[in-house]
């Protein structure tokens, strides 16, 4: 299933943000800080779910059977019911839940913005392209100041067959509303 790009890098950086406010509890001891992390193991299992991560889905899947067993008052490496010291328990996987979605968040959020690099590099690069073979004005790019217009202007530019077959090339990676959004951040660029 494709997914926006942008959709899925605001996602991410949101349960990012989610997970530096439970590192937060984490720190102060806050009792209710378990249920808050299911919460969001919940989330992200579900977004990666939506956007078809299987891989991902599954390890977010197993860091909630960790906490959940933890909750529980078993051990998740052991899996040996703890009679004492229950509460280190359950400290403890919270802590290996904390650091393991947050190497899984960074993984997909780095894979995210190699893509949106990638993607806005080449289009920068045909951008100048297209303006030193006089395809585009610099009148032309001062009127391009919405996504319609950028999605209207990259229509007419893949009438170019070099820019047809890029245009071929980004969406292997993007979607068309990622290929017109990271236009118009260039033409912005551009008119400031």
């Amino acid at each position: 299933m494709t997914v926006l790009i942008h959709f899925k890098k605001q996602h991410l950086e949101g349960f990012n943000d989610e997970l530096i406010s439970l590192n937060e509890k984490f720190i102060k001891k806050d009792f209710n800080l378990d249920k808050k992390l299911m919460q969001l193991l919940s989330s992200t299992q579900e977004y990666y779910r939506q956007v078809g991560e299987s891989t991902a889905e599954g390890n977010v899947s197993q860091l909630k059977i960790h906490l959940d067993l933890a909750v529980s008052g078993i051990d998740p490496l052991s899996l040996e019911r703890v009679k004492t010291r229950r509460r280190d328990l359950l400290r403890t996987a919270c802590y290996h839940c904390l650091s393991s979605l947050s190497n899984i968040l960074e993984h997909s959020l780095q894979t995210i913005e190699g893509l949106l690099l990638n993607a806005s590099e080449t289009i920068n690069q045909l951008l100048l392209s297209a303006f030193q073979s006089k395809l585009i004005t610099e009148d032309l790019i001062k009127k391009t100041d919405t996504i319609e217009k950028c999605t209207a202007l990259w229509s007419s530019l893949k009438t170019n067959e070099q820019i047809a077959l890029i245009d071929k090339k980004l969406k292997l990676d993007i979607l068309q509303e990622d290929i017109s959004i990271l236009l118009d951040i260039a033409f912005s660029k551009l008119n400031n």
